[in-house]
């Protein structure tokens, strides 16, 4: 694995986003991480990248143990630049050296930025000591002296009340069921609505307020309602108000604490996060500020009982609509999801499961029990663990050209207790001795995967060996981004391929088609 110079990595670091870059990186983070190490004891640089590669467990365990490095950590709490002082404090939050507590304390003292601040009182936090603990109690959080303080002084008062919370013993708080029926909207992949309700009848409950992406029903029992595949996430509606901190808090804070108070185990309070998905024009909304503030006003609405936690959170505020209207959902953390555990590991083209669930279910007149199924880029193994959890097949196939793509499938498969069989192969160059009953694939994006031209080349060569993969009278279900395409290269095979049914979804920002194709 390649293992960057120092010039390269400076270089790297003075552009716009270069730490997040660099650590994204398929080079050697060992040998990067060493020489960030160097640069920040030998010219008090590369800070914001040792930050981002303190997500690997290896390297918190080997800064951690570093004297010399620790040294440098300490006396870049009093460095001239701010964003150093800040950094250093993340650094210590990290890294949770023992007798460092002066310093961040008399660090803290004399600053005099008000957004290097909540970094520090955040380190006093994870530091975690009595000595630490008496200062925050008596820590108070200067007023904003203008409206452009306004922005820091809320961050400031929200690292205070966390850190102060990460000192006191956490409650826990065990999900014991709905005391009774309780309105949910469940979402779904966008225009697949119909088949989440057809599955959701089946299992007896009534649908309402069906929508493109959405619908509602009443649910006493949750353990009921994720025997359902397709959807991507059950909320509880709260209510509509205007888009502002103290009307969003009014609305939601009571609502919030009675729902938990009544479904869970345990003394408040409750910790959540705020979570804001709002449309608004750029330049007209400060997401981060807007969470911040509304978190705050919650807690105080709620007189103590919620405790804005976003890193350790058991519920979640939902805030979506606009700069004038905003909706509001209380989403649980605190019931297992299972339906997906399966999904042990994925690749960055991996089809959510979820939409798999409902491709299939929209392809299921087509489709048939003791099917024998290929999946020719299976990728993962989501579309095909999905389509052996529908029902019965008597064999299932992927085919890939990623090694590390199939071992990630059969991983999962292993997990979903399905039989599948794998091999790494170009489908092209695949052979098959009997032709199956249905294809079933996740075609590559030219946007994700590839480009433009190497996708064509493979739906062209996969729809002229269509006839020999699967047999006469039987169906193939594709799922693509480039549905134009696709549709070109359908039309030029002839009689030999029939269209039977196309639908338009939406995936990640993108706009899919499911192609459901007979082979005459």
């Amino acid at each position: 694995m390649r293992k960057l110079t120092r010039e390269e990595i400076a270089e790297m670091i003075g552009r716009p986003n270069g730490a997040e870059k660099l650590a994204g990186m398929n080079v050697d983070k060992e040998h990067l991480l060493g020489e960030a190490r160097s640069m920040f004891i030998e010219e008090g640089a590369a800070s914001a990248l040792i930050l981002r590669l303190l997500n690997r467990k290896q390297a918190v365990i080997r800064l951690s143990g570093d004297e010399e490095f620790l040294e440098a950590v300490r006396g870049s709490l009093c460095a001239e630049s701010p964003k150093l002082r800040r950094n250093a404090a993340r650094l210590i939050s990290a890294l949770k050296p023992e007798g460092f507590v002066p310093d961040v304390i008399n660090a803290l003292r004399r600053e005099e930025q008000r957004f290097v601040r909540p970094a520090m009182l955040l380190a006093l936090g994870s530091l975690g000591t009595p000595e630490a603990a008496e200062f925050l109690n008596g820590y108070s959080v200067a007023p904003a002296a203008d409206e452009t303080e306004r922005k820091h002084f809320i961050e400031e008062t929200e690292a205070l009340e966390l850190a102060g919370r990460s000192l006191m013993p956490k409650a826990e708080h065990e999900f014991t069921g709905l005391p009774e029926g309780r309105l949910a909207e469940l979402r779904a992949p966008d225009l697949l609505t119909g088949q989440l309700a057809d599955e959701l009848e089946e299992l007896g409950f009534t649908v309402s307020d069906q929508r493109h992406d959405s619908l509602k029903t009443t649910v006493s029992d949750l353990a009921s309602l994720f025997e359902a595949r397709c959807f991507t996430e059950v909320l509880f509606p709260i209510g509509q108000v205007s888009a502002e901190a103290g009307r969003i808090a009014s609305a939601s804070a009571g609502f919030i604490y009675d729902f938990m108070r009544s479904s869970h185990s345990g003394e408040p309070p409750f910790r959540f996060r705020v979570e804001a998905a709002l449309s608004v024009p750029e330049g007209k909304f400060d997401r981060r500020t807007f969470v911040k503030e509304t978190a705050l006003a919650v807690e105080r609405a709620s007189k103590g009982m919620l405790a804005n936690s976003p890193s350790d959170y058991e519920a979640e505020l939902r805030i979506e609509g606009n700069e004038r209207t905003a909706r509001l959902f209380l989403k649980l953390f605190t019931v297992k999801d299972g339906r997906f555990a399966y999904r042990a590991d994925s690749i960055p083209a991996s089809m959510n499961p979820a939409v798999a669930a409902a491709v299939l279910r929209l392809a299921q007149d087509h489709l048939s029990v003791n099917a024998r199924v290929i999946d020719p880029c299976c990728g993962s193994g989501t579309f095909l663990i999905e389509r052996g959890l529908m029902s019965p097949c008597r064999s299932l196939t992927g085919v890939d050209i990623s090694h590390r793509a199939i071992d990630i499938a059969r991983r999962n498969t292993g997990l979903a207790g399905v039989n599948a069989k794998y091999t790494v192969n170009d489908i092209l160059r695949f052979e098959c001795h009997r032709p199956y009953d249905e294809l079933i694939s996740n075609l590559p994006f030219g946007n994700r995967v590839g480009d433009h031209s190497s996708c064509e080349r493979l739906y062209k060569g996969l729809l002229e060996k269509l006839p020999q993969l699967v047999k006469k009278g039987g169906v193939a279900v594709l799922y693509t981004m480039e549905f134009t395409l696709l549709k070109r290269l359908i039309r030029e095979q002839g009689q030999r391929l029939t269209i039977l049914s196309q639908q338009r979804t939406e995936a990640g920002g993108l706009t899919p088609m499911i192609f459901i194709l007979r082979v005459n």
